[in-house]
């Protein structure tokens, strides 16, 4: 059976550590076994990144020089989860929560 599919995660994140990390609390329960999360900071001014690395120290973290908006942060982590070998990328808005088999769903679907 060919290996699962290589799914980056992604999740944009400017100014809102409380949503982005109900967030990501909800990505570390995906049962989907070939998963990496990479969290896109648009260069918050508060408490975010630190309040992230500090909760969530396996999430890959990119921090942009500037906010550079909704298509350009997600832009960003498109190109980094290219780079990086993707398969998929799923695009998760902060202020969304998933259920734990919603990639493994979405990847069967897909395939």
């Amino acid at each position: 059976m060919a290996a699962d599919p290589k799914v980056f995660l992604l999740v944009l994140n400017w100014n809102r550590p409380d949503d982005t990390l109900e967030c990501l609390e909800s990505c570390t329960r995906l049962d989907y076994p070939n998963l990496e999360i990479l969290l896109i900071d648009n260069q918050s001014t508060d408490q975010s990144v630190p309040m992230i690395r500090s909760r969530f120290p396996s999430v890959s973290l990119v921090v942009n020089s500037e906010n550079l908006g909704y298509a350009g942060g997600n832009n960003v982590g498109i190109q980094c989860a290219l780079d990086r070998g993707a398969d998929f990328v799923f695009i998760l808005n902060n202020d969304a929560t998933v259920f734990p088999d919603t990639l493994s769903r979405l990847i069967e679907a897909a395939k």
